[in-house]
């Protein structure tokens, strides 16, 4: 049998050294999400690690972006700036704009878990990730540029932000076959966005 489990790249690896990081990097979490992933994953080794018959992948998934992300939730930097140009309303930032994440289309990194799990050996543990980072700064830029709307955005400072980490450059352990381009991925969470706050009346005249 096979047991895929997702983890989180940037939770895992938060305080680890030297970026970028792969399925070789010693993991190093410095928050209680972090920790909770980490504990995850050795929990699934020690439960299957003497039964021959089971296999198991962790995949360590990165900045994850796409439709249908829950806009209720405080994540998804991608889903949040487009939702703040649509409707709008001023986002909050309060990390320095060279802030470095890796951003995995949600599309890419499932067809990744599926290629892992139909291997014939497949890795214990996998970086799931574009291998292409972008700082704050350039993901603001290259959003706008695909959405054509300015995003208001207000830069601040806030306790929260000393856990965020400058630069979380990942090394994918397999590529995928086909990478969607960050804009193609942009303009098909536009559409979403728009269309879901159209069904909601939630857009401004």
């Amino acid at each position: 049998g096979r047991f895929f489990l997702a983890s989180s790249a940037g939770g895992v690896y938060a305080g680890s050294a030297d970026p970028p990081f792969s399925a070789e990097s010693v993991p190093e979490p410095t928050s209680a999400y972090g920790h909770l992933k980490l504990g995850q994953e050795l929990a699934l080794t020690e439960t299957f690690n003497d039964r021959e018959n089971v296999h198991t992948t962790i995949g360590r998934i990165s900045n994850l972006h796409g439709p249908g992300q829950n806009l209720g939730k405080l994540q998804g930097l991608v889903s949040h700036l487009i939702l703040a140009a649509l409707s709008k309303r001023t986002m909050n930032i309060f990390v320095p704009l060279d802030t470095i994440r890796d951003f995995v289309f949600v599309e890419d990194a499932a067809e990744t878990v599926s290629i892992l799990i139909t291997m014939e050996s497949p890795p214990n543990i996998a970086v799931i990730a574009s291998g292409e980072p972008k700082s704050l700064a350039t993901v603001i830029s290259q959003v706008q540029g695909v959405i054509r709307v300015k995003i208001p955005i207000a830069y601040g400072q806030h306790s929260s932000s000393n856990s965020q980490v400058s630069d979380l450059r990942m090394a994918p352990t397999i590529e995928c076959p086909q990478l969607t381009p960050f804009p193609v991925g942009v303009k098909t969470m536009q559409l979403d966005l728009t269309a879901r706050l159209q069904e909601s009346n939630a857009l401004p005249a």
